[in-house]
């Protein structure tokens, strides 16, 4: 019964993370990365236990939150910011290492660290693609439905990357 009341809360981040690329504003954006993250961290324990993913998703779900306030000031983050996150992921993802899988999620993440600090829409945008990218291996792996978020990802920031692309002035 665990496992699907886990694969359940993969689909609800499935649903966070086809929306999340198709949304015009950044801060529309990173509330969907927070719920999409929190929900995977749910459905990675009840299928998996805990491991690197979790840890990561962790520290995504808090660093979407501060972008939102720094968006909210017109702030962005600083080098200081930047080098932390960084170490953060790396070194809470290598808590969560039981085998050599438990890096996926770690490289994974670093590309939504760098999603998550871009100014420009777009550019957050290619970070995604890259980071959904690294966890449909991951995903695969392990057996979760969360693979589905992830695919599903691909192909709808693709649209968002067509839709929000700017043309050329004729």
């Amino acid at each position: 019964m665990t496992y699907y009341i886990g694969q359940a809360f993969g689909l609800l981040s499935t649903a966070c993370n086809l929306l999340k690329p198709l949304l015009k504003e950044k801060e529309q954006m990173l509330w969907a990365n927070a719920a999409g993250n929190a929900l995977v961290i749910v459905n990675i324990l009840l299928i998996s236990g805990y491991g690197s993913a979790v840890m990561v998703c962790g520290v995504a779900v808090v660093q979407s939150i501060i972008a939102i306030w720094y968006n909210r000031r017109e702030r962005a983050f600083g080098r200081a910011e930047n080098i932390l996150f960084l170490l953060l992921y790396i070194g809470c993802g290598s808590l969560g290492l039981k085998t050599a899988l438990d890096v996926l999620p770690i490289v994974g993440a670093i590309f939504n660290m760098l999603a998550t600090f871009q100014k420009d829409e777009q550019r957050m945008r290619w970070f995604l693609l890259v980071n959904a990218a690294v966890f449909v291996g991951y995903y695969w792996i392990i057996g979760s439905s969360a693979l589905l978020s992830v695919l599903g990802s691909i192909i709808f920031t693709l649209m968002g990357l067509w839709k929000y692309r700017k043309r050329k002035q004729a």
